[in-house]
């Protein structure tokens, strides 16, 4: 994770004409990241599902845009969503079949 930014940091950034070009490439990050993460776990239906309990509770699956919330609000307080841990999970759970071994998957899927 990078250093957060500090208010020096964006008055320079402002100062060289640079924010605006800053704040364009961070919200571009965000977006990718949010579409790799909604991508990720809507390709597994157990897991897609999982979006619409509680405590994450979308009305369906495709509703989620892969957001999740930040780990702490602007003055640095913890988050304390509960749909916060939730969503990670299952992405880190979608991410670990991703990344599972054929082998191990096919049986796996015997064992069931």
């Amino acid at each position: 994770m990078s250093e957060p930014l500090t208010f020096a940091d964006a008055r320079t950034l402002a100062d060289q004409g640079d924010i605006g070009r800053f704040i364009k490439h961070h919200m571009a990050e965000a977006r990718r990241a949010a579409a790799h993460r909604r991508g990720l776990v809507l390709r597994y239906p157990d897991l897609a599902a999982q979006l619409t309990r509680r405590p994450i509770g979308f009305t369906a699956p495709e509703h989620w845009n892969g957001h999740i919330p930040p780990a702490t609000d602007c003055v640095g307080a913890m988050n304390t969503a509960r749909c916060r841990p939730a969503l990670l999970a299952l992405v880190a759970e979608a991410d670990r079949r991703l990344h599972q071994p054929a082998e191990t998957a096919s049986t796996l899927e015997e064992a069931a």
